[in-house]
């Protein structure tokens, strides 16, 4: 539907979509040096024991990132990093939690940390002694007309909830995208802290919890960035049934109700406590580390079009763990996104040796992805150009993974010769048009739009394009789905399908050129989903 352009704009965005599938000769040609071979030695090296894994802060990833920067200069592509470089840094602000000096109070009766209470994300330093409101599950969900914070004030508050709980008839794998966890809509309505009445599950592995609550430290860019995966500024603290018994003494006919409550149990409506509580949340240790990003350009051809510009990003971290399987201690993140990272460099350098676009090309090796999208989140806040120029952003991450015929069980993995894409046919009509178009002239795989609905979680939050989707820049993202290798040791190079690596990377780079050679700006014209915030 192209009713929301003006008549001269979807004019021509319908010539485009019927015009002839072709990319000039040269430009085809380039896209052909794209080849399995070398795309594949690169995966190697992302991917290699020595590297291990590429995890933000680390050795890897310097290493991996100055094996991107040496590539880049001999392309000859501008670096649009800090003071020249290829470099765009930015700091994480890191603290690590007091657990001597934090604890909760109710009535004079003071909980220690760890016996009584855990702090399970640690979002800022806070001493308040303040009302409580319970909440029931704590979930608002738009799109099922749940909300239990409608009518309630929780602004300076302490809001409680029952952990493990969930709306009637939902459960974490059927709860729609647009659903809001207790952490982030406490956030969002401004309470003091969030406070978790502990699962029959939780409590059974209470020692677990504890040991691993205690060690990680809380991190966040500096300053910060607004985003869906941006941490929260409240704390999330699990207590014990003990300290919920004392806060609920005097509101013994509800407390029975919420204090053990089964998990489809149906729980009180929403009220505000008799007794309130003081919260007191130390930080230890206050540091700042600096992370970057890795950003070069290839300017546009046309003198007045080369003011606007295609992004394309893929994250050069990978998802680290020290939890060995199977013997295995090194997660390698060949699939994610080793593949992806080489996929974008491989562009990168066939572009510079192609005919040039009419807009300008801004190439993102991003960090941090795998910890909250730092990276993505940074560019954004950074803007190392006008957002408001970049026409389109295209994301690519996990493209070589193919799911073996006959297999019936990873139903999220695509099959040989096919790609998810996610973003165009939600939003743009003249994306969807140019992705199909570019397909026709190069890889002629079969485009697989499944995760392409608001109804996915691919589409938006789990996303690393989100930061640019929030500030209504339209996005393409290549994906071949998820596999049981995903965030373990065994996401090693040897498992990919080179060829399907090929075959995407080829696609991305027509579909891009396609893009940036556009003469008509892409628009959102079918409009943003509600589930997508808008953050400036």
């Amino acid at each position: 539907m192209l009713t929301s352009l003006p008549i001269v704009a979807a004019i021509a965005v319908l010539a485009q979509a019927q015009g002839p599938a072709q990319l000039p000769p040269p430009v085809r040609a380039a896209a052909d040096r794209i080849v399995a071979t070398q795309l594949m030695r690169d995966v190697e090296y992302f991917a290699s024991d020595a590297l291990r894994g590429r995890d933000t802060f680390s050795p890897g990833f310097d290493s991996a990132a100055e094996y991107i920067v040496r590539r880049l200069r001999v392309a000859g592509l501008k670096p649009m990093g800090a003071s020249g470089s290829y470099r765009q840094t930015y700091n994480v602000k890191e603290m690590a939690l007091d657990t001597a000096a934090t604890f909760v109070e109710i009535g004079g009766r003071r909980f220690a940390y760890g016996d009584d209470i855990v702090v399970q994300a640690f979002g800022v330093e806070v001493s308040v002694t303040a009302p409580v409101a319970y909440l029931g599950h704590g979930f608002r969900v738009p799109s099922k007309g749940i909300d239990p914070y409608a009518g309630t004030d929780v602004k300076g508050k302490i809001v409680l909830v029952n952990g493990g709980m969930f709306p009637s008839g939902l459960t974490p794998g059927t709860l729609p995208p647009d659903a809001e966890s207790p952490f982030l809509v406490a956030a969002l309505q401004g309470a003091a802290a969030l406070v978790i009445i502990a699962s029959p599950r939780t409590l059974s592995r209470w020692d677990a919890v504890r040991a691993n609550s205690s060690g990680r430290p809380h991190q966040e860019l500096d300053p910060p960035v607004r985003s869906a995966y941006a941490h929260p500024a409240t704390n999330y603290i699990l207590v014990k049934p003990a300290v919920a018994a004392a806060l609920l003494s005097a509101d013994s006919a509800r407390a029975s109700r919420i204090i053990g409550a089964a998990p489809t149990a149906e729980l009180p409506a929403p009220f505000q406590l008799t007794r309130g509580m003081t919260v007191r949340v130390v930080a230890k240790t206050r540091t700042t580390r600096q992370s970057y990003n890795i950003l070069a350009l290839l300017e546009g051809s046309d003198a007045r079009l080369k003011a606007e510009y295609v992004t394309v990003a893929s994250h050069l971290d990978g998802a680290v763990s020290t939890q060995p399987v199977d013997g295995d201690s090194i997660y390698n993140a060949a699939d994610d996104n080793a593949s992806g990272s080489a996929a974008t460099l491989a562009i990168a350098e066939q572009m510079a040796r192609a005919p040039r676009p009419r807009r300008s090309v801004l190439f993102i090796w991003d960090s941090g992805e795998e910890v909250g999208l730092w990276g993505t989140r940074a560019f954004v806040g950074q803007k190392p150009v006008p957002l408001g120029d970049i026409v389109a952003h295209v994301n690519i991450d996990m493209i070589a993974s193919t799911r073996t015929a006959g297999d019936t069980t990873l139903k999220d993995l695509a099959d040989s010769n096919e790609v998810f894409i996610t973003g165009p046919r939600m939003v743009s009509a003249a994306l969807d048009s140019l992705v199909n178009q570019a397909n026709r002239a190069s890889s002629k795989m079969r485009l697989n739009f499944r995760f392409d609905t608001t109804t996915s979680e691919f589409f938006y939050p789990r996303t690393d394009a989100g930061p640019f989707m929030e500030r209504r820049i339209p996005v393409i993202e290549f994906f071949t789905g998820m596999h049981d290798r995903y965030h373990g040791p065994q996401d090693e190079a040897k498992y990919l399908d080179p060829r399907k690596l090929e075959a995407i990377s080829r696609l991305a780079f027509a579909t891009l050129w396609a893009v940036a050679n556009s003469p008509v700006r892409p628009t959102a014209d079918k409009g943003w989903p509600a589930l997508v915030p808008h953050y400036r």
